[in-house]
């Protein structure tokens, strides 16, 4: 009895032996993926709340507050004021951001919000303002002692009292509850 092998068979197995290592090697890379996105929303933070100042534009100095609302976001509050030659003024900031881990301690974010204030100016007359806000930051909480430190930066649009666009940022250290 002769065996033969036919060309186009051992053809036929190769192809399909290099479908499989194919398909292989993507769900080794979809399931590498997988495991890094969950790990990184899923300890995007290491407190619930954070309470301190916070320095910058708009506003010099403010007391600010973030609280996380989900497993990685969080409402960010700033409550300020300021003195310039120009007047002096206060305002309310809230922003909603999404963070997620770096390395250990670290975590960046973005998001955006909206605030309001105003202003007096030195002849007594008042000002409204009203804007929104982006914001992209990275911060560090300490494992040895509820310090919480960022730095974010990011683009204002102001509606009142006239249309303008502005940027800024700050730098806020809190204490963070856990």
């Amino acid at each position: 009895m002769e065996v033969y092998f036919l060309p186009k068979q051992k053809h036929a197995h190769l192809q399909v032996k290099s479908k499989f290592e194919k398909i292989k090697k993507n769900m080794k890379l979809i399931i590498t993926i997988s495991i890094l996105f969950i790990t990184s929303w899923s300890f995007g933070q290491n407190y619930s709340t954070s309470i301190g100042i916070k320095g910058g534009y708009p506003g010099f100095g403010t007391i600010n507050a973030k609280h996380f609302i989900g497993t990685n976001t969080a409402l960010e509050a700033s409550l300020g004021g300021f003195t310039n030659e120009g007047g002096s003024g206060a305002f309310v900031m809230l922003d909603y951001e999404i963070n997620s881990a770096l390395e250990s301690g670290f975590s960046w974010y973005y998001g955006g919000g909206a605030l309001i204030g105003f202003t007096n100016n030195l002849d007594d007359r008042a000002f409204l303002h009203t804007g929104i806000n982006g914001v992209l930051g990275i911060e560090y909480t300490f494992e040895e002692v509820p310090i919480n430190c960022s730095l974010d930066t990011g683009p204002f649009i102001f509606f009142t009292p006239n249309v303008r666009f502005a940027w800024g940022g700050g730098l806020a250290i809190r204490y963070a509850i856990r």
